[in-house]
């Protein structure tokens, strides 16, 4: 009986070494941020006066797809690493005392998936409503971003407001018509390029401080081909926040902290998991 035991341990022994080899070191995981339209491209656009200088527009512009009020979300799928992957030896670099990683993310374009394991990369980001992806001299949509992972709660949070930024993207504009003197809509894609093989009006994304996303100034073109997008500039400005799913305490979303907290929560969490891990041994 007592042999019998000790096989039972042995095999209970050699199947648990087996799952820690196998175990996962990246998980895929949905980073979405959802928001409002809280400024509009009416409300922003500045167009060039004859001296030069830039000035807000108050005459009359047809309807631009975002209003204030509209719901809007960006999301994309992050590769994100798991304890096996600083357990395991693929990590290589120094070991967190208090357990705190912070993991830069960024798109296909940038990194080719590359990274160990693939943590690190980040699909083509979408965004709801009239922008969408375009290809900018051949460039796809790229995003980056840092995310933080606890490794003692094995948690993942936002590393900080004005942290965020993305593009290009192609989208719905404005034109002005020399012949009228008026601005008209452009609905995007070719409609909203200077001539045959130009550039679309493309749309860069931002975050700020205090964790709404802004456009980068987007260009207005002209029906004349040589003004190019001189002719002025306006902004779409939404507020929200950034969601994450929970792995360490069950499920639901792991909830972002305010841009105010973060060095607070940054330094809790330090003092609270102020552990040292013994680096993996290589061999």
């Amino acid at each position: 009986m007592k042999g019998r035991i000790l096989v039972l341990l042995a095999m209970a022994s050699l199947s648990a070494g087996a799952a820690a080899q196998t175990a996962p070191i990246s998980r895929t995981v949905p980073v979405i941020y959802t928001g409002t339209v809280t400024s509009s491209a009416s409300d922003t656009i500045m167009v060039r006066q004859p001296d030069g200088t830039l000035a807000r527009y108050t005459g009359p512009l047809p309807d631009f797809p975002y209003k204030v009020g509209d719901q809007v979300t960006i999301s994309f799928d992050a590769t994100l690493p798991t304890r096996a992957f600083y357990d395991s030896g693929v990590y290589q670099g120094q070991i967190a005392a208090d357990g705190i990683y912070r993991i830069g993310i960024s798109s296909p374009y940038y990194n080719g998936g590359l990274t160990p394991g693939g943590v690190g990369s980040g699909s083509i980001p979408e965004v709801s409503g009239p922008i969408g992806g375009a290809l900018n001299a051949g460039q796809p949509t790229n995003l980056n971003m840092t995310i933080v992972y606890d490794y003692n709660a094995d948690t993942y949070s936002i590393v900080a407001a004005g942290d965020f930024s993305s593009g290009a993207y192609a989208g719905p504009g404005y034109k002005f018509d020399a012949a009228s003197g008026s601005y008209v809509g452009c609905a995007g894609g070719a409609a909203c390029t200077t001539y045959a093989g130009a550039d679309p009006i493309l749309f860069g994304l931002r975050q700020n401080a205090d964790g709404s996303i802004a456009t980068g100034n987007v260009g207005i073109m002209s029906t004349d081909p040589g003004s190019g997008t001189g002719t002025g500039f306006f902004r779409l400005l939404f507020s929200g926040s950034w969601n994450l799913p929970s792995f360490g305490g069950g499920g639901g979303a792991t909830p972002v902290p305010e841009p105010g907290m973060l060095g607070l929560f940054a330094g809790a969490v330090a003092v609270v998991f102020r552990r040292r891990r013994k680096r993996p041994d290589p061999a």
